[in-house]
Protein backbone atom coordinates (compact mmCIF):
# COMPACT_ATOMS: atom_id res chain seq x y z
CA UNK A 1 0.00 0.00 0.00
CA UNK A 2 1.31 3.48 -0.90
CA UNK A 3 2.08 6.00 1.83
CA UNK A 4 -0.94 7.99 2.95
CA UNK A 5 -1.14 11.75 2.49
CA UNK A 6 -1.59 13.97 5.54
CA UNK A 7 -5.29 14.46 4.74
CA UNK A 8 -5.76 10.71 4.34
CA UNK A 9 -4.10 10.05 7.70
CA UNK A 10 -6.30 12.63 9.42
CA UNK A 11 -9.56 11.37 7.96
CA UNK A 12 -8.65 7.73 8.56
CA UNK A 13 -7.77 8.50 12.18
CA UNK A 14 -11.13 10.19 12.73
CA UNK A 15 -13.12 7.34 11.21
CA UNK A 16 -11.04 4.82 13.20
CA UNK A 17 -12.10 6.56 16.42
CA UNK A 18 -15.75 7.00 15.40
CA UNK A 19 -15.90 3.62 13.59
CA UNK A 20 -18.25 5.19 11.05
CA UNK A 21 -19.05 8.73 9.93
CA UNK A 22 -20.78 10.76 7.23
CA UNK A 23 -18.92 13.35 5.20
CA UNK A 24 -20.45 16.29 7.10
CA UNK A 25 -19.06 14.88 10.36
CA UNK A 26 -15.62 14.49 8.80
CA UNK A 27 -15.67 18.13 7.65
CA UNK A 28 -16.91 19.37 11.04
CA UNK A 29 -14.41 17.47 13.19
CA UNK A 30 -11.30 17.68 11.02
CA UNK A 31 -11.78 21.17 9.54
CA UNK A 32 -10.92 19.77 6.09
CA UNK A 33 -12.91 21.50 3.29
CA UNK A 34 -15.87 19.56 1.85
CA UNK A 35 -14.49 18.87 -1.63
CA UNK A 36 -11.12 17.82 -0.21
CA UNK A 37 -12.84 15.53 2.30
CA UNK A 38 -14.91 13.90 -0.45
CA UNK A 39 -11.81 13.23 -2.58
CA UNK A 40 -9.92 11.90 0.45
CA UNK A 41 -12.73 9.51 1.40
CA UNK A 42 -12.79 8.14 -2.16
CA UNK A 43 -9.02 7.50 -2.09
CA UNK A 44 -9.30 5.70 1.26
CA UNK A 45 -12.11 3.55 -0.10
CA UNK A 46 -10.02 2.73 -3.18
CA UNK A 47 -7.24 1.55 -0.84
CA UNK A 48 -9.73 -0.66 1.06
CA UNK A 49 -9.09 1.19 4.32
CA UNK A 50 -12.74 2.24 4.62
CA UNK A 51 -15.96 0.89 3.17
CA UNK A 52 -18.85 2.90 1.73
CA UNK A 53 -22.28 2.25 3.20
CA UNK A 54 -25.66 3.37 1.86
CA UNK A 55 -26.76 5.35 -1.15
CA UNK A 56 -25.50 8.73 -2.31
CA UNK A 57 -28.10 10.55 -0.22
CA UNK A 58 -27.27 8.94 3.15
CA UNK A 59 -23.80 7.60 2.48
CA UNK A 60 -21.53 6.84 5.41
CA UNK A 61 -18.02 5.44 5.75
CA UNK A 62 -16.79 2.73 8.09
CA UNK A 63 -13.25 1.75 9.02
CA UNK A 64 -11.95 -1.53 7.62
CA UNK A 65 -9.14 -3.03 9.67
CA UNK A 66 -6.96 -5.00 7.30
CA UNK A 67 -4.18 -5.35 9.84
CA UNK A 68 -4.08 -7.06 13.21
CA UNK A 69 -3.03 -3.89 14.99
CA UNK A 70 -5.03 -0.78 15.80
CA UNK A 71 -2.96 2.24 16.79
CA UNK A 72 -3.80 5.74 17.94
CA UNK A 73 -1.74 8.64 16.62
CA UNK A 74 -1.04 11.89 18.47
CA UNK A 75 0.94 14.78 17.07
CA UNK A 76 3.23 16.25 19.74
CA UNK A 77 3.83 20.00 19.68
CA UNK A 78 6.26 21.99 21.86
CA UNK A 79 5.59 25.73 22.07
CA UNK A 80 3.48 25.41 18.95
CA UNK A 81 6.14 23.62 16.88
CA UNK A 82 5.46 20.11 15.60
CA UNK A 83 8.05 17.81 17.19
CA UNK A 84 6.87 14.36 16.19
CA UNK A 85 4.24 11.67 16.39
CA UNK A 86 3.31 9.38 19.28
CA UNK A 87 1.66 6.11 18.27
CA UNK A 88 0.31 3.52 20.66
CA UNK A 89 -1.79 0.39 20.70
CA UNK A 90 -1.47 -3.34 21.45
CA UNK A 91 0.87 -2.67 24.36
CA UNK A 92 3.51 -0.73 22.42
CA UNK A 93 4.43 2.95 22.33
CA UNK A 94 6.30 4.50 19.40
CA UNK A 95 7.63 8.03 19.10
CA UNK A 96 9.16 9.37 15.91
CA UNK A 97 10.41 12.90 15.25
CA UNK A 98 8.95 14.80 12.31
CA UNK A 99 11.35 15.13 9.37
CA UNK A 100 11.02 18.93 9.42
CA UNK A 101 11.76 19.30 13.15
CA UNK A 102 15.12 21.00 13.77
CA UNK A 103 14.86 21.58 17.52
CA UNK A 104 16.47 19.75 20.43
CA UNK A 105 15.66 16.19 21.35
CA UNK A 106 13.39 15.27 24.20
CA UNK A 107 15.49 13.57 26.86
CA UNK A 108 15.72 9.78 26.36
CA UNK A 109 14.03 10.04 22.93
CA UNK A 110 16.53 9.90 20.06
CA UNK A 111 16.21 11.52 16.63
CA UNK A 112 18.36 8.80 15.10
CA UNK A 113 15.84 6.00 15.46
CA UNK A 114 12.19 5.13 15.87
CA UNK A 115 11.77 5.06 19.64
CA UNK A 116 9.69 2.17 20.98
CA UNK A 117 8.75 0.99 24.46
CA UNK A 118 6.30 -1.32 26.24
CA UNK A 119 5.61 1.55 28.70
CA UNK A 120 4.63 5.14 28.01
CA UNK A 121 7.84 7.14 27.63
CA UNK A 122 8.80 8.80 30.92
CA UNK A 123 9.08 12.19 29.21
CA UNK A 124 5.32 12.09 28.60
CA UNK A 125 4.29 9.93 31.58
CA UNK A 126 5.63 12.50 34.04
CA UNK A 127 3.05 15.01 32.81
CA UNK A 128 0.15 12.89 34.09
CA UNK A 129 -1.12 13.32 37.68
CA UNK A 130 -0.23 10.53 40.09
CA UNK A 131 -1.79 8.18 42.66
CA UNK A 132 -5.58 8.53 43.17
CA UNK A 133 -5.69 11.49 40.82
CA UNK A 134 -4.32 9.33 38.01
CA UNK A 135 -6.82 6.59 38.79
CA UNK A 136 -9.68 9.06 38.34
CA UNK A 137 -8.32 10.21 34.99
CA UNK A 138 -7.95 6.63 33.79
CA UNK A 139 -11.62 5.82 34.31
CA UNK A 140 -13.13 4.98 30.88
CA UNK A 141 -9.67 5.23 29.27
CA UNK A 142 -8.24 2.18 27.51
CA UNK A 143 -4.63 3.35 27.67
CA UNK A 144 -2.67 5.70 29.92
CA UNK A 145 -1.61 7.66 26.83
CA UNK A 146 -5.28 8.52 26.23
CA UNK A 147 -4.96 10.91 29.21
CA UNK A 148 -2.46 13.02 27.25
CA UNK A 149 -5.17 14.06 24.78
CA UNK A 150 -7.09 15.92 27.46
CA UNK A 151 -4.12 17.58 29.14
CA UNK A 152 -4.23 21.32 28.65
CA UNK A 153 -2.56 22.67 31.77
CA UNK A 154 0.17 20.16 32.57
CA UNK A 155 3.52 21.82 33.21
CA UNK A 156 5.50 23.09 30.26
CA UNK A 157 4.43 23.77 26.68
CA UNK A 158 3.56 20.38 25.19
CA UNK A 159 0.31 19.86 23.30
CA UNK A 160 -0.97 16.43 22.22
CA UNK A 161 -3.27 16.68 19.21
CA UNK A 162 -5.17 13.69 17.77
CA UNK A 163 -4.50 13.34 14.07
CA UNK A 164 -8.09 14.11 13.07
CA UNK A 165 -7.93 17.36 15.07
CA UNK A 166 -4.73 18.60 13.45
CA UNK A 167 -6.36 21.26 11.28
CA UNK A 168 -8.16 22.68 14.29
CA UNK A 169 -4.90 23.31 16.19
CA UNK A 170 -3.94 26.97 15.88
CA UNK A 171 -0.85 27.79 17.96
CA UNK A 172 -0.24 31.43 18.96
CA UNK A 173 3.31 31.13 20.16
CA UNK A 174 4.65 33.61 17.64
CA UNK A 175 3.25 36.33 19.92
CA UNK A 176 4.92 34.97 23.05
CA UNK A 177 7.41 37.30 24.73
CA UNK A 178 10.74 36.07 26.02
CA UNK A 179 10.26 34.79 29.58
CA UNK A 180 12.99 37.00 31.04
CA UNK A 181 11.29 40.11 29.63
CA UNK A 182 8.03 39.30 31.47
CA UNK A 183 9.62 37.67 34.52
CA UNK A 184 8.67 40.38 37.01
CA UNK A 185 5.10 40.50 35.76
CA UNK A 186 4.79 36.72 36.07
CA UNK A 187 6.41 36.40 39.50
CA UNK A 188 4.93 39.62 40.92
CA UNK A 189 5.35 40.44 44.63
CA UNK A 190 3.80 39.31 47.89
CA UNK A 191 4.37 39.76 51.61
CA UNK A 192 4.06 37.24 54.42
CA UNK A 193 1.48 36.48 55.53
CA UNK A 194 -0.52 37.37 52.41
CA UNK A 195 -4.07 36.58 53.54
CA UNK A 196 -6.49 37.05 50.66
CA UNK A 197 -10.12 38.09 51.06
CA UNK A 198 -11.27 37.08 47.59
CA UNK A 199 -14.64 35.46 46.96
CA UNK A 200 -14.16 31.78 46.05
CA UNK A 201 -16.66 30.72 43.40
CA UNK A 202 -15.86 26.98 43.58
CA UNK A 203 -18.11 24.19 44.88
CA UNK A 204 -17.42 22.82 48.36
CA UNK A 205 -17.01 19.23 47.16
CA UNK A 206 -14.18 20.37 44.89
CA UNK A 207 -12.50 22.44 47.62
CA UNK A 208 -12.85 19.58 50.10
CA UNK A 209 -11.42 17.08 47.57
CA UNK A 210 -14.51 14.87 47.83
CA UNK A 211 -15.51 15.30 44.18
CA UNK A 212 -14.78 12.17 42.14
CA UNK A 213 -13.13 14.11 39.33
CA UNK A 214 -9.94 15.97 38.54
CA UNK A 215 -9.70 19.75 38.37
CA UNK A 216 -6.08 20.28 37.37
CA UNK A 217 -3.71 18.70 34.87
CA UNK A 218 -0.62 19.34 37.01
CA UNK A 219 1.08 16.20 38.28
CA UNK A 220 1.71 15.40 41.92
CA UNK A 221 -0.07 13.82 44.88
CA UNK A 222 -1.81 16.84 46.37
CA UNK A 223 -5.24 17.91 45.12
CA UNK A 224 -5.02 20.90 42.78
CA UNK A 225 -7.53 23.19 41.08
CA UNK A 226 -6.81 25.29 38.00
CA UNK A 227 -8.23 28.74 38.71
CA UNK A 228 -8.64 32.24 37.38
CA UNK A 229 -7.87 34.99 39.90
CA UNK A 230 -9.62 38.19 38.85
CA UNK A 231 -7.71 40.58 41.07
CA UNK A 232 -9.81 43.62 40.09
CA UNK A 233 -13.09 41.88 40.90
CA UNK A 234 -11.45 39.94 43.76
CA UNK A 235 -13.02 36.65 42.61
CA UNK A 236 -11.44 33.21 42.32
CA UNK A 237 -13.12 30.71 40.01
CA UNK A 238 -12.26 27.42 38.34
CA UNK A 239 -10.84 27.81 34.84
CA UNK A 240 -9.52 25.57 32.08
CA UNK A 241 -7.24 28.39 30.89
CA UNK A 242 -5.67 28.73 34.33
CA UNK A 243 -2.75 30.99 35.09
CA UNK A 244 -3.15 30.43 38.83
CA UNK A 245 -3.32 27.27 40.92
CA UNK A 246 -5.23 26.57 44.12
CA UNK A 247 -4.22 23.76 46.48
CA UNK A 248 -7.11 23.00 48.85
CA UNK A 249 -6.54 22.36 52.53
CA UNK A 250 -5.76 18.80 53.60
CA UNK A 251 -8.53 17.48 55.85
CA UNK A 252 -7.63 13.79 56.05
CA UNK A 253 -4.69 11.63 57.03
CA UNK A 254 -2.62 10.98 53.92
CA UNK A 255 0.66 9.60 52.61
CA UNK A 256 1.44 13.06 51.24
CA UNK A 257 5.17 12.91 51.94
CA UNK A 258 6.25 9.49 50.70
CA UNK A 259 9.80 10.22 51.83
CA UNK A 260 8.69 9.43 55.38
CA UNK A 261 10.39 6.10 55.95
CA UNK A 262 7.54 4.47 57.84
CA UNK A 263 5.01 5.46 55.13
CA UNK A 264 2.43 5.98 57.86
CA UNK A 265 -0.57 8.15 57.06
CA UNK A 266 -0.53 11.46 58.90
CA UNK A 267 -2.58 14.62 59.16
CA UNK A 268 -0.68 17.64 57.85
CA UNK A 269 -2.42 20.81 59.06
CA UNK A 270 -1.70 24.23 57.58
CA UNK A 271 0.27 22.97 54.57
CA UNK A 272 -0.84 26.15 52.79
CA UNK A 273 0.79 28.37 55.42
CA UNK A 274 3.86 26.12 55.49
CA UNK A 275 4.43 26.48 51.76
CA UNK A 276 3.53 30.19 51.72
CA UNK A 277 6.02 30.89 54.53
CA UNK A 278 9.05 29.18 53.01
CA UNK A 279 8.27 30.33 49.48
CA UNK A 280 7.95 33.94 50.72
CA UNK A 281 11.20 33.70 52.68
CA UNK A 282 13.04 32.36 49.64
CA UNK A 283 11.57 35.11 47.49
CA UNK A 284 11.89 38.15 49.74
CA UNK A 285 14.98 37.36 51.84
CA UNK A 286 17.14 35.17 49.60
CA UNK A 287 16.25 36.54 46.17
CA UNK A 288 15.25 33.25 44.51
CA UNK A 289 12.84 33.29 41.57
CA UNK A 290 9.53 32.53 43.28
CA UNK A 291 6.01 33.15 41.93
CA UNK A 292 3.30 35.08 43.72
CA UNK A 293 1.74 33.14 46.62
CA UNK A 294 -1.08 33.72 49.09
CA UNK A 295 -3.46 31.94 51.46
CA UNK A 296 -7.25 31.82 51.73
CA UNK A 297 -9.15 30.97 54.89
CA UNK A 298 -11.37 27.92 54.42
CA UNK A 299 -14.96 27.91 55.64
CA UNK A 300 -14.50 26.11 58.95
CA UNK A 301 -10.79 25.40 59.49
CA UNK A 302 -7.38 25.52 57.83
CA UNK A 303 -6.38 27.40 54.68
CA UNK A 304 -6.14 27.03 50.93
CA UNK A 305 -2.95 27.93 49.03
CA UNK A 306 -2.79 30.01 45.86
CA UNK A 307 0.15 30.53 43.53
CA UNK A 308 0.79 32.00 40.10
CA UNK A 309 1.74 29.64 37.27
CA UNK A 310 5.17 30.86 36.14
CA UNK A 311 4.97 28.80 32.93
CA UNK A 312 1.78 30.56 31.83
CA UNK A 313 1.24 34.17 30.78
CA UNK A 314 -1.59 35.71 28.78
CA UNK A 315 -2.84 32.30 27.69
CA UNK A 316 0.56 31.17 26.39
CA UNK A 317 2.77 28.36 27.68
CA UNK A 318 6.48 28.40 28.47
CA UNK A 319 8.54 25.23 28.15
CA UNK A 320 9.51 23.63 31.45
CA UNK A 321 10.67 20.11 32.32
CA UNK A 322 11.07 18.48 35.71
CA UNK A 323 14.19 16.45 36.43
CA UNK A 324 12.35 13.13 36.36
CA UNK A 325 11.70 13.92 32.69
CA UNK A 326 15.28 15.06 32.18
CA UNK A 327 16.68 11.89 33.74
CA UNK A 328 14.24 9.51 32.05
CA UNK A 329 12.77 8.31 35.35
CA UNK A 330 9.11 7.37 35.84
CA UNK A 331 7.09 9.49 38.26
CA UNK A 332 6.64 6.50 40.60
CA UNK A 333 10.43 6.40 41.02
CA UNK A 334 10.89 10.11 41.75
CA UNK A 335 12.45 9.32 45.16
CA UNK A 336 14.65 6.52 43.79
CA UNK A 337 17.70 8.48 42.72
CA UNK A 338 20.60 10.23 44.43
CA UNK A 339 21.77 13.78 44.91
CA UNK A 340 24.85 13.11 42.77
CA UNK A 341 22.73 11.84 39.86
CA UNK A 342 20.46 14.86 40.16
CA UNK A 343 23.37 17.31 40.05
CA UNK A 344 24.95 15.57 37.09
CA UNK A 345 21.63 16.11 35.31
CA UNK A 346 21.55 19.73 36.48
CA UNK A 347 25.06 20.24 35.17
CA UNK A 348 24.05 18.91 31.74
CA UNK A 349 20.69 20.66 31.49
CA UNK A 350 21.17 24.17 32.87
CA UNK A 351 22.89 26.50 30.43
CA UNK A 352 24.95 28.83 32.61
CA UNK A 353 27.22 28.58 35.62
CA UNK A 354 24.98 31.11 37.35
CA UNK A 355 21.96 28.81 36.92
CA UNK A 356 23.89 25.79 38.25
CA UNK A 357 24.99 27.76 41.31
CA UNK A 358 21.37 28.82 41.85
CA UNK A 359 20.32 25.16 41.92
CA UNK A 360 23.03 24.39 44.48
CA UNK A 361 21.94 27.33 46.65
CA UNK A 362 18.33 26.14 46.47
CA UNK A 363 19.38 22.65 47.53
CA UNK A 364 21.22 24.07 50.54
CA UNK A 365 18.24 26.25 51.53
CA UNK A 366 16.00 23.17 51.25
CA UNK A 367 18.39 21.36 53.59
CA UNK A 368 18.09 24.17 56.17
CA UNK A 369 14.28 24.01 56.22
CA UNK A 370 14.13 20.18 56.13
CA UNK A 371 12.43 19.98 52.74
CA UNK A 372 12.28 16.18 52.83
CA UNK A 373 9.91 16.11 49.85
CA UNK A 374 12.43 17.55 47.37
CA UNK A 375 12.26 14.69 44.87
CA UNK A 376 13.06 14.74 41.14
CA UNK A 377 9.70 16.22 40.16
CA UNK A 378 9.95 19.10 42.64
CA UNK A 379 12.85 20.74 40.83
CA UNK A 380 12.74 21.80 37.20
CA UNK A 381 14.39 23.62 34.32
CA UNK A 382 12.70 26.48 32.46
CA UNK A 383 13.55 27.36 28.85
CA UNK A 384 14.19 31.07 28.36
CA UNK A 385 14.78 30.93 24.59
CA UNK A 386 17.34 29.58 22.12
CA UNK A 387 17.47 26.23 23.94
CA UNK A 388 18.83 27.93 27.08
CA UNK A 389 17.62 26.68 30.46
CA UNK A 390 17.63 28.22 33.93
CA UNK A 391 16.52 26.74 37.25
CA UNK A 392 12.72 26.90 37.22
CA UNK A 393 11.18 29.23 39.81
CA UNK A 394 10.67 27.42 43.08
CA UNK A 395 7.51 25.40 43.72
CA UNK A 396 6.16 22.80 46.20
CA UNK A 397 8.56 24.12 48.84
CA UNK A 398 7.41 22.65 52.17
CA UNK A 399 9.15 21.87 55.46
CA UNK A 400 8.36 18.26 56.32
CA UNK A 401 10.44 18.77 59.48
CA UNK A 402 7.65 20.83 61.00
CA UNK A 403 5.45 17.73 61.09
CA UNK A 404 8.09 15.06 61.49
CA UNK A 405 11.26 16.24 63.20
CA UNK A 406 12.94 12.91 62.49
CA UNK A 407 12.48 13.20 58.73
CA UNK A 408 15.48 13.46 56.43
CA UNK A 409 16.73 16.92 55.60
CA UNK A 410 16.29 16.19 51.88
CA UNK A 411 14.54 13.44 49.90
CA UNK A 412 17.59 12.20 47.96
CA UNK A 413 20.68 10.85 49.71
CA UNK A 414 24.25 10.38 48.52
CA UNK A 415 25.18 7.36 46.44
CA UNK A 416 28.97 7.23 46.94
CA UNK A 417 29.30 6.44 49.77
CA UNK A 418 25.69 5.53 50.49
CA UNK A 419 24.42 8.17 52.89
CA UNK A 420 20.93 9.39 53.72
CA UNK A 421 20.23 13.11 53.49
CA UNK A 422 20.33 13.54 57.25
CA UNK A 423 22.93 15.44 59.23
CA UNK A 424 24.93 16.41 56.17
CA UNK A 425 28.07 18.44 56.68
CA UNK A 426 29.62 21.03 54.42
CA UNK A 427 31.76 18.36 52.79
CA UNK A 428 28.62 16.73 51.40
CA UNK A 429 27.65 19.93 49.64
CA UNK A 430 31.21 20.39 48.41
CA UNK A 431 30.78 17.08 46.53
CA UNK A 432 27.70 18.41 44.78
CA UNK A 433 29.41 21.74 44.13
CA UNK A 434 32.27 19.96 42.37
CA UNK A 435 29.81 18.25 40.00
CA UNK A 436 28.52 21.60 38.74
CA UNK A 437 31.94 23.29 38.69
CA UNK A 438 31.58 25.39 41.84
CA UNK A 439 34.64 25.67 44.08
CA UNK A 440 34.50 24.96 47.82
CA UNK A 441 35.32 28.60 48.54
CA UNK A 442 32.57 29.91 46.30
CA UNK A 443 29.94 27.62 47.75
CA UNK A 444 31.08 28.36 51.31
CA UNK A 445 30.60 32.06 50.64
CA UNK A 446 27.07 31.51 49.32
CA UNK A 447 26.19 29.09 52.13
CA UNK A 448 27.33 31.66 54.69
CA UNK A 449 24.99 34.30 53.25
CA UNK A 450 22.03 31.89 53.15
CA UNK A 451 22.68 30.55 56.67
CA UNK A 452 23.18 34.02 58.14
CA UNK A 453 19.91 35.17 56.59
CA UNK A 454 18.17 32.07 57.91
CA UNK A 455 19.52 32.67 61.44
CA UNK A 456 18.75 36.37 61.61
CA UNK A 457 15.52 36.75 59.61
CA UNK A 458 13.58 33.52 60.10
CA UNK A 459 12.75 34.56 63.71
CA UNK A 460 11.02 37.64 62.24
CA UNK A 461 8.85 35.41 60.05
CA UNK A 462 8.03 33.24 63.05
CA UNK A 463 7.06 36.38 64.98
CA UNK A 464 4.86 37.50 62.08
CA UNK A 465 3.21 34.07 62.21
CA UNK A 466 2.59 34.43 65.95
CA UNK A 467 0.98 37.83 65.39
CA UNK A 468 -1.18 36.30 62.68
CA UNK A 469 -2.25 33.59 65.15
CA UNK A 470 -3.55 36.16 67.63
CA UNK A 471 -6.39 36.87 65.21
CA UNK A 472 -6.39 33.56 63.34
CA UNK A 473 -5.52 30.74 65.79
CA UNK A 474 -3.63 27.78 64.32
CA UNK A 475 -3.92 25.03 66.97
CA UNK A 476 -2.25 21.66 66.56
CA UNK A 477 -4.10 18.69 68.03
CA UNK A 478 -2.67 16.83 71.00
CA UNK A 479 -0.62 13.71 70.36
CA UNK A 480 0.87 10.97 72.52
CA UNK A 481 4.18 12.84 72.52
CA UNK A 482 2.66 16.31 73.00
CA UNK A 483 0.32 16.31 76.01
CA UNK A 484 -0.75 19.95 75.71
CA UNK A 485 -2.07 21.74 72.65
CA UNK A 486 0.46 23.84 70.80
CA UNK A 487 0.21 26.24 67.88
CA UNK A 488 1.56 25.94 64.37
CA UNK A 489 4.03 28.76 65.03
CA UNK A 490 5.40 26.73 67.95
CA UNK A 491 6.05 23.84 65.57
CA UNK A 492 7.82 26.14 63.12
CA UNK A 493 9.89 27.66 65.93
CA UNK A 494 10.84 24.23 67.26
CA UNK A 495 11.98 23.11 63.81
CA UNK A 496 14.06 26.26 63.47
CA UNK A 497 15.72 25.91 66.87
CA UNK A 498 16.44 22.22 66.39
CA UNK A 499 18.00 22.98 63.00
CA UNK A 500 20.29 25.63 64.47
CA UNK A 501 21.44 23.22 67.17
CA UNK A 502 22.01 20.56 64.52
CA UNK A 503 24.12 23.00 62.46
CA UNK A 504 26.27 23.67 65.51
CA UNK A 505 26.77 19.97 66.28
CA UNK A 506 27.78 19.29 62.68
CA UNK A 507 30.36 22.09 62.74
CA UNK A 508 28.59 24.11 60.03
CA UNK A 509 28.07 27.15 62.27
CA UNK A 510 31.75 27.36 63.14
CA UNK A 511 32.94 26.57 59.61
CA UNK A 512 30.80 29.42 58.26
CA UNK A 513 31.96 31.72 61.09
CA UNK A 514 28.41 32.41 62.30
CA UNK A 515 28.80 31.79 66.03
CA UNK A 516 27.75 35.34 66.95
CA UNK A 517 24.62 35.21 64.79
CA UNK A 518 23.50 31.94 66.39
CA UNK A 519 24.72 32.78 69.88
CA UNK A 520 21.40 33.28 71.65
CA UNK A 521 19.90 29.97 70.58
CA UNK A 522 23.09 28.04 71.18
CA UNK A 523 23.63 29.53 74.63
CA UNK A 524 20.10 28.52 75.57
CA UNK A 525 20.83 25.01 74.32
CA UNK A 526 24.08 24.80 76.30
CA UNK A 527 22.32 25.86 79.50
CA UNK A 528 19.69 23.20 78.84
CA UNK A 529 22.18 20.34 78.51
CA UNK A 530 24.57 21.47 81.30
Amino acid sequence: MSKLSKNEEIVLEYISIKNSAVVSEVVLHTSIPLRTAQRTLKKLADKNLIEVLGSTKDRSYRRVFNRSDSTINLFVFNSGTLVGELRYGNGEYIFEYDDAYKGEEFESLSKNKINSSVELFSYFENLIPEYDRRDRLLVSKEDIADVLIGLNNSHGALDFIPKHKLFEYKPRYGKRKNWISVKQTILSTNTFPNLLSAKVDIADDILNATANSEHSDLSGYQTKIDIDFDIDANIISESHEAEYLLKPRSLNETLYFNSDEDERKRYYPYIAINEHLFMSFAKNELGFDVPYTGILKAKDRDYHYITKRYDRQEGLKYNQVDFAQVMGIKSADKYKSSSEELFHAINNKLSSQEAKLEALKFYYYSYLIKHADLHLKNIGALEIGNKKYILAPLYDLISVGIYNGESSDLALGMQQPLKKARNWKMEDFYKLAAIVGVSNLQFKKEARVITKTFLTKMPKYIQALKEFERINPLPIQKTRKVKSRISFSDKVENMFKEKVIQLKKLGIISELELIDESGGLLLAHNRLIN
